[in-house]
Parts: C-alpha cells; structure tokens; sequence
C-alpha cells in the first residue's frame, strides 16, 4: 500500500491575543467546513451523498467523505475517513499567533487552495462571538520549509508512504508518545486500557481505508495481524477531554482519549515500524480530523542510524 501526502504550516496572526479554551484544532476545522461548504456548495437542496459533482468537491470530499455502501474495506458504510489531518502546533507571542499543520491525503491534495481561502474568508469574518479577525502571516511547505504564499500560491510537494510488508527485524523496544488524546477501541469501547494488538490494529487499519479511497494504488492489500508477542509493557496515560460545540447535533459535546506514553516490547519489525511512521504522519485512532491521535516514536534500543526509514519515501 502506498498514500501521497502533503503537509502545509499555517501561521495566523489574530487582531488582538486569543484565549483558547479548548484544542484550537477543534475550532479550525469547524471554520474550514464551514467556509468550504459556503465557496464550494451550488447544489445545498441536496445531499452530498445524493449530490452528482459531490466526488470533485472540496466541501464534500473532505468532510462529508461520502461512499457507496458496497466497498469491500467498509461494507455498509457510507462514509469513509475523511482525507485530512489537523495537527496542533503551538500558541505564539501570547495568543497573538498560532501555528498549525493540515495533512491532505492522496486525492485530497487537489484541493489545497480551497483550504487556504476557506482559511483567508474565516479571517476576515472573524472568530467567536467578538468576531477577532486575523489574517495568514505564513504558509509553508512542512515537507522542503519553503514558502508558499508569496507572492501567489505555490504548489505543495509531496511525499509517499509505504506499508512495509516484509517482515525483517527492526528492534525489540519503542517509546510511544500521544501528544493529543488518542482515541483507540480495544473490546468496543474507547479506553486507556487497548492493548498492543488494538493499537496496531487501528493503526493499520487506518491506512488500509486511506489508501482504498484516495489513492490508485490498485495493489490488494495483503492484510495484517500484529503479533501477539508485541505487548505494552510499561504506560503512563491519562484521559482527557476536550469540549467543541456540534453544529450539526446542536450541542456542546466532549472529545476525549488517551494522553501520555506507552513501551512496546516485543519483536519489532518493519510492518510495525511502517505503521507507527504512518501514526506520526496521519495520526491514530478516532477524530484525527480534529487533530486527536498525535503521536511521536522513539526507539531507544537502537541508534537513529540503526533505524531504516523504508516506509517514507
């Protein structure tokens, strides 16, 4: 399996300082549905599923994701993941700027200027009820750090993940860390308490549904099932929430999932090390889209040398 990915930074200076009070991912996503639904929506009586332009719209693609309900990856579904990513980054110069990343995914990456005019019509109507404007101060290319706005936009570039499948020894150790709540399954319900196989499970799953979807890479995926001999030895994990607003359920509603660290143990190999690299790049779990499952590696029995990056090309 392979999936083309762009990332794009975004800096967005703020007329006066903000005061978050939640993830600011979950309100960025909120103004980017938003904006795109109003730019790219010419047929609102209808539905996107019901909707024939729905598959080349940006609105519909990336927030609706809609899909027939015969797909072998999601029989019954007609919705699949949605093609993004949000990644928080950091609040700057005392809530004056923030930084961030969106992650758009093989065919979404088409609608990279939609994004950021979604993102330019939010800033001149502003956010909250005082309506604070701001305005993008950078864009930049996550992938090379170059500049992209000026003086017009550029194109993002690209790189390619790869699912690892042969089943060479990598290490017998690695450090995960869940920068913004996970949401894993493990026994039908969202815990602290998933083991290594539902990590791993969702992990690959993820990229599995991402790749039938928005990709053409027509290759049949092998299908994978962690080894039972991968455990989580050691974790240090709390649950936290966080609150948004549904327009859609007209309610405020709490998001929530595991933060802190887990050890892996076991025999490590390269399918396990291509699928925690995609965990670093396409997040895991439920709700990437507002930015919960970040995650960082780290392989502390062996030297970055040591550690063959074969799934990033």
């Amino acid at each position: 399996m392979k999936i083309l990915y762009g990332k794009v930074s975004f800096l967005l200076d703020f007329e006066k300082p903000i005061s978050w009070n939640t993830l600011p991912t979950f309100i960025l996503r909120s103004l980017l549905g938003t904006q795109l639904k109003r730019i790219c929506c010419v047929q609102r009586q209808l539905s996107c599923e019901k909707c024939n332009i729905s598959q080349s719209c940006a609105y519909a693609v990336l927030f609706e994701s809609p899909i027939p309900k015969d797909t072998k990856v999601l029989p019954g579904r007609n919705r699949g993941a949605h093609p993004f990513v949000l990644t928080h980054g950091k609040v700057i110069n005392s809530g004056k700027q923030y930084e961030f990343t969106i992650t758009l995914i093989g065919f979404a990456l088409q609608f990279f200027p939609f994004v950021v005019l979604a993102f330019q019509r939010a800033g001149d109507e502003g956010i909250f009820s005082d309506q604070i404007m701001f305005s993008i101060a950078q864009i930049t290319d996550s992938t090379n750090g170059k500049s992209l706005g000026a003086p017009i936009l550029n194109p993002l570039s690209t790189k390619i993940f790869s699912f690892e499948e042969t089943d060479c020894s990598i290490a017998n150790k690695a450090n995960i860390h869940f920068i913004t709540p996970a949401r894993i399954k493990h026994r039908g319900q969202y815990t602290l308490d998933f083991d290594a196989f539902s990590l791993l499970q969702s992990l690959y799953r993820r990229i599995e549904v991402l790749a039938y979807f928005y990709t053409d890479d027509s290759s049949d995926a092998q299908g994978y099932r962690p080894p039972a001999d991968i455990i989580i030895a050691k974790r240090n994990l709390t649950w936290k929430d966080f609150s948004r607003y549904s327009h859609r359920q007209s309610a405020a509603m709490e998001l929530g999932g595991a933060l802190g660290w887990i050890e892996i143990q076991g025999p490590i190999g390269a399918r396990e090390k291509s699928l925690f690299d995609a965990g670093t790049i396409f997040h895991v779990g439920k709700n990437t889209g507002f930015g919960l499952g970040e995650m960082s590696v780290e392989w502390p029995s062996i030297s970055i040398e040591e550690v063959h990056d074969a799934s990033i090309e």
